[in-house]
């Protein structure tokens, strides 16, 4: 369906609804109903659906366990409440013209085998979670905290993870990034409180989600559909983190854990949350919440990172070659911390103002030791083993992990139930930033050396490559070249580091919403305007300085070492001490030279500005008829958008200036939406929808400025693209939900996307006749024509009480996604490729395979988690034969893929006394490797591991007996 025809089609239904629209007159004097829904434990309830009998009139109860049912003419009424986990609840309600009428909800659990789901934190979690999926306009999939905390789940991405058709990208031991559904992190949009975040890193905009401890949020929603009033850059999905507030009832939580890894001798690690809330006042009118968090990780690292590539022998053979590696020893003291309070206060039934607020700090600190073999030219290769010539060489250099990364928000706002009319306004801001990075010392150790005509003098090290074992290539010394003799290796750089990159946002946004009748059938039509102002810009002031006298590793040495580095497959050199480099470099401050040239080379065009300003408006209906609910909508978002940047010149390959450039652009999307539910049974729905979705290029890849490196191998030329358009999509789902009694999910379903413009990072080589970059390698993002994404996904998750004796406490959540993809590369892209691979981050196969059990005071889960190999990055060029098992696709030179991974995790706890609880986790408990590869699974280019970590802490939490 083209895009006119979807317009048209929304139109026309939005204009028979304001035809149909038949508002409430005063003169009626109609009543409501209003109540809060709560289990026996005097608990609220998330999400319970209440309706009223026999007038069809329904309710959600919201964050507090309140709902509101107005316009409801006088009468006698039935009134229901369901909720997954409980039974049915039903009461009699008298309303009289013009009052409100209370009626208020207790629900009881359907058996004494279930009472655990009053008790128990991860199945109140599971609970409120299942409700709220159920009640909900969209498609989305909720991780309440208490969810959350029943696996050690670091920090957001952790959590998100392990959700159907997410996949994950890991650093440093946790997830980082998420893709949703096959599309690339640019692809999701991330928020809270439904504002927008800046990302605090200088190149991507989607949001580096390590910075937040998961233990700030109150639930986590995933959306995976989009309505009128949301957000329209999520093609993928949108993640929304929503904070805490005060409950019904005075709440304190405290939690103390620490743990221990055993990698380089023992790492140590320690964490500490906790929470406290309360409403004042006769009326519970005020309510009041903050919490707070700290954890410390001495994370420890193996990393070995080949460098893989193809070569020719003297004979004409054509190999795959590993022509360097790094051996990487990480060791981290990395800080998070944050904050979140909210404050809000009930002006009147349904009416609230409010105030939240997020701030979230990360330290990620920390020593990285490098060692680089560089071999030689191959000479012959038998079976697994290469022989290299002479000329290798060794390089040593250590660098300091100083990111300092931060995530704040906060907004304000109100809600006005004004029975017939719903007002809605908020303001909000939001900022990020990254200070620090990666002050690095370099340091050349044995090399060849050659005379000015390139004639080779003094041999260097000569090594044999065995690839024996293809993840774990190893360089053999040929001879007693001391290549980690620390006398050998001299300073030949210094790099130090004071770069900034700052993001700030400031939003403002309202909405009106009318409740009205069509005949017999109940609507509400929803209009709203949003707009936000983003400013990002990143300023790089890192010196280079280069020596002019001859200072050694043996003068740095530090104690550390690793005699198990990498399970002994590799031996680790002697390792610097980062204080005594400092030192060293201060007693000799005369000996280095500041390095202009690698200065601006490496600084100026790094540097820029950008405003991007999105002013968005739309029309939104949504109307029951019986069974079935239908909404439908429509978005508008104007981009505009201003950049200014650097372009740095060369003169004869030297640096010669830099002169400021700028550019922007504006463009209007029009984005329609159809969400349809219909009820089959009562415990069973079936969804469509149709939605229109866009995302934004990075603003790196957007601002229109040039970087240079002559030094780069091959010499390289990073170029902004000022004429990249945003993405588009066309998204297409269908759901099947059933919801089992007394606590189960079962849900399946397809979905289709089409993407228009989709951005790939595209590679081009200058020839040797340009004028002015002879043989440079230009680097930019540019827009392809589409690209098309399919996939299937099914969750179950349902507690067995249904079983016999001790086996009915045992429970079960799985889920699994499968997603293909293809795209069609532009006319030229990297030599001409005509192949159609899948995009960017899309896992064919992403699963989770949990196991639960609860009974009396007793609470275990356990989780696996798998994600398929998917290309991180198109790096292949067309060179000749694509099948050819070398210089093909599937050769040293071909894509970039993440590995597969399949990570084991376990929790357990006991409830001591009350709502004191000891926990105990297993972390990562198999071992598994992240890395890339290039190719094939068998040239990595980078394999890291961790080891599993084992935790033990206390909890407590008020209310729970």
């Amino acid at each position: 369906m083209r895009r006119s025809q979807c317009i048209r089609f929304i139109t026309v239904i939005l204009l028979f609804s304001l035809i149909c629209l038949n508002p409430a007159r005063a003169q009626e004097a109609k009543g409501t109903i209003a109540g809060t829904v709560k289990d026996s434990a005097n608990g609220v309830l998330v999400g319970a659906l209440v309706e009223l009998q026999p007038s069809g009139k329904r309710g959600v109860s919201d964050d507090q366990g309140q709902f509101r049912i107005p316009e409801v003419a006088p009468g006698e009424y039935t009134l229901t409440a369901s909720y997954v986990g409980f039974s049915p609840f039903s009461t009699t309600v008298k309303v009289d013209a013009g009052q409100v009428a209370t009626a208020d909800v207790a629900m009881k659990v359907a058996s004494e085998n279930d009472q655990v789901i009053v008790t128990a934190e991860r199945l109140q979690g599971e609970t409120e979670a299942i409700n709220i999926e159920r009640t909900a306009d969209d498609i989305v999939q909720v991780l309440p905290l208490k969810v959350i905390t029943s696996l050690p789940n670091t920090n957001i991405a952790d959590a998100v993870g392990r959700l159907p058709s997410v996949t994950l990208e890991r650093d440093e031991g946790e997830g980082k990034y998420i893709s949703i559904r096959g599309t690339e992190p640019r692809l999701s949009n991330f928020t809270i409180n439904e504002v927008n975040i800046p990302s605090p890193e200088s190149n991507v905009r989607n949001i580096k989600l390590d910075v937040i401890p998961a233990a700030l949020v109150d639930r986590i929603e995933v959306y995976k559909t989009l309505s009128a009033n949301q957000d329209a850059d999520a093609i993928g999905g949108s993640v929304n983190l929503v904070t805490k507030t005060a409950g019904e009832k005075p709440s304190i939580s405290l939690e103390g854990q620490a743990g221990y890894t055993p990698i380089q001798e023992g790492r140590l690690l320690d964490s500490f949350n906790g929470s406290i809330g309360r409403r004042f006042g006769d009326s519970k009118k005020l309510g009041i919440m903050f919490g707070g968090t700290y954890d410390w990780n001495g994370r420890g690292i193996d990393d070995v990172e080949p460098s893989q590539t193809t070569a020719q022998l003297p004979n004409g053979t054509n190999i795959a070659l590993v022509n360097s590696y790094d051996t990487r020893e990480y060791q981290y003291y990395r800080t998070r911390y944050g904050f979140a309070s909210g404050l809000d206060y009930r002006l009147g039934p349904g009416s609230t103002a409010y105030l939240k607020g997020l701030y979230s700090d990360f330290h990620d600190f920390g020593s990285t030791y490098v060692y680089t073999y560089n071999g030689g030219n191959p000479l012959t290769q038998s079976g697994s083993i290469t022989n290299l010539d002479d000329t290798g060489s060794m390089k040593y250099r250590e660098y300091i992990r100083r990111p300092d990364q931060q995530i704040f928000s906060f907004s304000t706002g109100a809600r006005h139930d004004l029975i017939s009319t719903l007002i809605a306004y908020e303001f909000a801001v939001s900022r990020s930033h990254q200070y620090g990075g990666f002050p690095t010392t370099r340091f050349i150790g044995p090399a060849p050396v050659y005379d000015a005509q390139g004639k080779l003098i003094t041999p260097g090290v000569t090594f044999n490559l065995d690839t024996a074992d293809p993840l774990r290539p190893k360089y053999e010394v040929v001879g007693n070249a001391p290549i980690f003799d620390p006398t050998q290796y001299s300073i030949t750089q210094q790099e130090f580091i004071d770069s900034h990159t700052a993001g700030l946002n400031l939003q403002g946004a309202a909405s009106l919403a009318r409740r009205y009748t069509a005949g017999s059938h109940l609507g509400t039509f929803e209009l709203g305007f949003k707009l936000r102002n983003s400013k990002k810009n990143n300023l790089s002031d890192n010196p280079y300085y280069k020596p002019t006298a001859t200072l050694k590793l043996s003068q740095v040495l530090g104690t550390f070492t690793n005699p198990n580095y990498y399970d002994k497959s590799y031996p680790l050199g002697p390792l610097s001490n980062y204080d005594k480099i400092v030192s060293l470099i201060y007693a000799n401050n005369s000996a280095f030279p500041f390095d202009s040239d690698t200065t601006h080379l490496n600084n100026d065009a790094a540097d820029y500005d950008g405003t991007e300003r999105v002013t968005a408006g739309y029309l939104m209906n949504s109307i029951s008829f019986g069974k079935s609910r239908l909404q439908t909508g429509v978005r508008f978002e104007a981009t505009n958008e201003t950049y200014t940047a650097n372009l740095v010149k060369l003169n004869n390959g030297a640096y010669d200036s830099t002169v400021p450039v700028s550019g922007g652009g504006s463009y209007l999307n029009v984005l329609p939406s159809v969400q349809w539910q219909y009820m089959l049974t009562p415990n069973t729905n079936i969804r469509a929808t149709y939605d229109m979705g866009i995302s934004r290029p990075n603003f790196s890849d957007l601002v229109p400025s040039r970087q240079v490196d002559p030094n780069a191998s091959p010499k390289s030329i990073v170029e902004g693209n000022a004429a990249l358009k945003a993405t588009s999509a066309h998204n297409f789902d269908v759901l099947v939900e059933h919801f089992f009694q007394p606590l189960g999910i079962l849900q399946a379903g397809f979905f289709y996307k089409r993407l228009s413009n989709p951005i790939y990072p595209t590679t081009s080589t200058l020839p040797h006749s340009d004028p002015n970059f002879p043989d440079y390698q230009v680097q930019e993002s540019i827009n392809g024509p589409n690209a098309h994404i399919t996939g299937f996904e099914t969750s179950w998750e349902q507690r067995l009480s249904f079983l016999p004796g001790l086996m009915n406490g045992l429970g079960v959540t799985a889920n699994y996604g499968y997603t293909t993809s293809q795209v069609t590369f532009p006319d030229g892209f990297n030599g001409g490729r005509k192949d159609h691979p899948r995009l960017q981050r899309t896992a064919p196969n992403t699963w989770n395979l949990g196991m639960t059990y609860d009974k009396a005071r007793f609470s275990m889960r356990f989780g696996v988690s798998h994600n398929d190999a998917n290309i991180y990055a198109y790096n292949y060029q067309t060179i000749g034969n694509d099948s050819d098992p070398i210089v093909g696709l599937k050769g040293p030179n071909g894509d970039i893929y993440l590995y597969a991974h399949t990570q084991y995790d376990i929790q357990g706890s006991y409830r001591m006394y009350k709502g004191l609880q000891l926990v105990v986790s297993g972390l990562n408990l198999s071992n598994e490797v992240f890395g890339f590869y290039q190719g094939s699974p068998i040239y990595p280019v980078q394999r890291e591991f961790y080891k599993p970590s084992v935790i033990f802490g206390m909890r407590w939490s008020s209310g729970i007996e």
